[in-house]
């Protein structure tokens, strides 16, 4: 569950992610006793013993991870209430990005949101339209806790978290030696996982001068296809008023006409024929793909970390760690049939008019001649095909490697960090079953555009494996990308103000990015134009230094001020500012607000992005200004290039928070949290009909025929355009109470409201809220109860999702509505999950989490239903009920 760290009395020890208020130490001094330590919160660099800070900090414990039964730190993200569209997940409609997780705070996309380990940058995905850091990388086993920074762009750690900090912290300090074996399965009995790690640790500070940790963990998961699921047991979704998804697409032969084929004449091959007298496809050889797309990859984490810490003496300490780990996924997915491929590509055509069409005219079919040993209609014949004689399917694998090597200590009056940190991020993503273009036209088809008689359909093991070979390619996507720092940083008290020591802390820091991410040639060189994707390549250094001030000007006022200044080698400079105030008026309340800037510099692969080419359909209002039918200029298929653009503008933003935080009796704490942030200049790709409308502002990406004056191409690049304002509520509750002999009850909630997202698409445009909509819930929240007894502990904890509109925005009509009205809307999602540990054995424990209690279905999503999921992977999960039995040995 999430934690913000109450303004009161906390637990002493950062493990726990709390620290005691200034109040509690002066207190402590006046007894006698030891004043707590200062630590160290993030978003600011100013050692304190008060927790609470006017930024809002979330805060989730390793314990509170494993009472969840996260599998993966993407798990623990995925729930987080202040998480939004934009993300990016494991699962779903395989891209670019495919194996990897990356999280969106307030729905401002992962790019915006600036994940850090320990507090520093590391490197990037390989793929995907966004820099951001692999969740999927990090070993949940070493993770001590995750700290969310709420209030919007950091000058601490880098202006570009416009939507805020996650900050994992990797585990240190520990002795002994534990094993630790998991397994689960879901209801359904599938989807079964095995985990086994080892965590070693030698050495305590205080005696021996060192502590040395070493963590080992590996994970497996086995697939689960979609057909596995009640509601996608197959494409027949006339059970919900929608259409039979299933294909006639596979090896049916019908008589050459028109452009999709005319009467049904027979199946080609052994394909079993459908007996379904209610539906169109009767007698047919049906393709239903649901039993090729899965509903979850299988996947295999192994992950090593190890971290050192060496007292040096005279108060200095050396630290590091060092991390590898490789993350594998691997799915299976529809294969795509002539009718996609004669759409997309052009290159199936009735060349000669033959068929009833023009000379040239695409068709979705292909075309088997007579003499073709598989044909037994003695004509030539349209096959409807589907091309899965190689099934398609996409494999990921990633390697991560980061290393990191330090010191701190005093100096002086100054407490001191300076450390340098090396990190690698190598991905290969494989595909395999598309076909190269070339070979289908120039190999399996003859100069006619008929099947050659050598080609089988249907018959792979009956063709040349050379052929096969070449029109299935196997192809590879490589990414290599790296980050490199060195940073120091410290902080000191300056003088005493009324309410307390005036603090400042200072740093300064050097990082050098590379990135380069290469799709295979073939995808490339348009070989397979099906799918287009392009590359990135190149690098940058920056330079950025930044200081802080914390000023108890008053003993319940404390003012704070941040600024960064960060230099990039490719870009130029910017500065960004950052406020902050607390006010306590009473000793149980504190009123809090920050406001902040925002600088987000184009990412690499935004920069160096190469090029793709298209063809989209226009209307030129310059020769068309009134829709006219029979003027092709109304509706004319131009060709595109969209891509990097050199000349794009950094992203700004502001942020603005109100809050409080207040404990009304001991051991409760409430804190409610608003929050306001703008982002103009968003990069987009810029729309055809923009461009068009503004050709005397674009006119140099807008090519026109010099005789006949018709469109000829436009470039579509990125550019600033787009805009976005949202405001909403973050509240999180928690407290604890003792039951006498029968333990204690924690209780824990939070939760939060999305109140607007106004987005503009181009500039002049009027905002569209999006609240509510495709993927904008307005409402996200968790709560939880625990109860720890002796060796007994045990939780329930609920998530719950608010529902929104398949619509993307209000003006959109709802496809499914003449249909099924009750499907335009994604209905809310309340699950439980449970977790009960025992710890009575001697070095042995035991637990049992269970997540989705009620086995619940995912909420409809029908417009998932064409990539036959039915569900929307960003916030829910088709997974139902999982079981999972963990067992940790404790050797002594």
């Amino acid at each position: 569950m999430l934690q913000i760290r109450p303004i009161v009395r906390a637990v002493a020890l950062l493990c726990a992610g709390a620290a005691p208020l200034t109040a509690a130490a002066q207190a402590g001094a006046e007894s006698g006793t030891a004043a707590p330590p200062r630590v160290e919160i993030t978003g600011s660099r100013i050692k304190r013993v008060d927790a609470e800070t006017a930024s809002a900090v979330q805060v989730i414990t390793a314990e509170q991870i494993a009472r969840s039964g996260a599998a993966t730190v993407s798990d623990v993200l995925r729930d987080l209430p202040a998480g939004n569209a934009g993300a990016y997940t494991s699962e779903g409609t395989p891209g670019q990005a495919f194996g990897s997780a990356g999280v969106s705070l307030r729905g401002l996309g992962a790019g915006s949101t600036l994940t850090l380990i320990n507090g520093r940058r590391v490197a990037p995905f390989g793929f995907g339209s966004a820099s951001f850091v692999d969740t999927n990388s990090i070993p949940v086993d070493a993770v001590e806790r995750i700290e969310v920074l709420l209030d919007g762009a950091s000058a601490i750690y880098g202006a570009d978290a416009i939507g805020g900090v996650i900050n994992i912290i990797l585990r240190k300090n520990y002795e002994g030696l534990a094993l630790k074996v998991s397994g689960g399965t879901s209801a359904y009995h599938d989807g079964n996982t095995g985990d086994i790690g080892l965590t070693y640790g030698k050495g305590t500070l205080a005696q021996d001068g060192y502590n040395w940790l070493l963590s080992l963990s590996h994970r497996d998961t086995s697939p689960v296809l979609v057909n596995a699921r009640p509601r996608t047991r197959d494409s027949d979704f006339r059970r919900y008023g929608l259409a039979d998804r299933r294909s006639s697409f596979s090896s049916n032969a019908y008589t050459a006409s028109g452009t999709t084929g005319g009467s049904f004449l027979g199946i080609i091959g052994d394909c079993p024929a459908l007996v379904d007298a209610g539906s169109p496809l009767n007698g047919r050889c049906v393709n239903d793909n649901t039993s090729a797309v899965t509903l979850q990859s299988k996947s295999q984490r192994d992950n090593i970390y190890s971290a050192l810490t060496y007292d040096l003496g005279r108060g200095w300490e050396l630290f590091g760690d060092a991390a590898l780990s490789r993350s594998r996924q691997a799915s299976s997915m529809y294969s795509y049939a002539t009718n996609s491929y004669g759409a997309y590509t052009n290159d199936l055509v009735d060349k000669y008019g033959l068929y009833g069409n023009a000379p040239g005219t695409t068709i979705s079919y292909l075309l088997l001649p007579a003499s073709h040993p598989q044909n037994k209609w003695g004509k030539t014949v349209g096959v409807r095909y589907v091309f899965n004689d190689v099934p398609t399917t996409i494999a990921s694998e990633s390697r991560n490697m980061r290393g990191t090597l330090g010191a701190r200590g005093t100096l002086g009056k100054w407490d001191v960090e300076a450390a340098a940190m090396f990190s690698r991020s190598l991905t290969d993503t494989r595909y395999h079953g598309y076909i190269q273009d070339k070979v289908l036209i120039n190999d399996v088809l003859d100069a006619d555009g008929l099947v050659r008689n050598s080609f089988l359909l249907h018959n792979p093991s009956g063709n040349d494996p050379a052929l096969m070979a070449r029109l299935y390619p196997e192809l590879n996507n490589h990414a290599d990308t790296s980050t490199s720092s060195v940073d120091v940083h410290g902080n000191r008290e300056l003088f005493t103000l009324p309410g307390g020591p005036l603090s400042i802390a200072v740093g300064a820091e050097y990082r050098h990015e590379k990135f380069d991410a290469m799709p295979d040639r073939l995808f490339t060189d348009g070989s397979i134009q099906l799918i287009g994707m392009t590359g990135a390549n190149g690098s940058r250094s920056v330079a950025a230094a930044y200081g802080e001030l914390s000023a108890p000007v008053l003993k319940t006022v404390e003012l704070s001020l941040a600024a960064r200044s960060d230099r990039y080698s490719d870009f130029g400079s910017a500065f960004t500012p950052k406020a902050g105030v607390k006010w306590s008026p009473l000793p149980q309340l504190a009123l809090r607000s920050t406001y902040a800037e925002g600088f987000r510099a184009p990412s690499l692969p935004e920069l160096h992005a190469g090029n793709t080419n298209g063809y989209t359909k226009v209307l030129d209002p310059k020769r068309c200004p009134v829709f006219t039918a029979g003027n092709d200029d109304c509706e004319r298929y131009v060709a595109f290039t969209t891509g990097a653009n050199p000349d794009i503008k950094a992203e700004k933003s502001k942020s603005l928070t109100v809050g409080f935080v207040a404990e009304p009796v001991p051991g409760w704490s409430l804190s409610v949290d608003a929050y306001h942030i703008k982002r103009r200049d968003e990069l987009s790709t810029i729309s055809a009909s923009y461009l068009l409308e503004n050709e005397a502002k674009f006119a140099d990406r807008i090519v026109r025929n010099p005789v006949s004056g018709k469109l000829d191409h436009l470039s579509l690049i990125t550019a600033n355009l787009s805009s976005t304002q949202t405001r909403g509520v973050d509240v999180d509750a928690r407290g604890s109470f003792s039951v006498g002999n029968w333990g204690r009850v924690s209780l824990s909630a939070s939760y939060n409201r999305m109140n607007s997202y106004l987005s503009t698409d181009v500039p002049g445009n009027d905002p569209v809220d999006y609240v509510g909509y495709y993927l904008q819930p307005k409402n996200r929240g968790r709560a939880g109860v625990a109860w720890d007894r002796g060796p007994w502990d045990a939780s329930v904890n609920w998530n719950y999702v608010g529902g929104y509109s398949v619509k993307s925005t209000p003006d959109t009509a709802c496809s499914f509505e003449a249909a099924n009205p009750q499907l335009c809307d994604v209905h809310s999602w309340l699950t439980a999950s449970a977790y009960i540990g025992y710890k009575g054995f001697r070095n042995l424990e035991l637990s049992l989490s269970v997540q989705n209690l009620a086995n619940k279905e995912a909420p409809m999503d029908a417009s998932q239903l064409a990539y036959l999921q039915g569900y929307g992977t960003s916030y829910h999960s088709q997974l139902g009920r999982y079981v999972q039995l963990t067992a940790t040995y404790k050797f002594k």
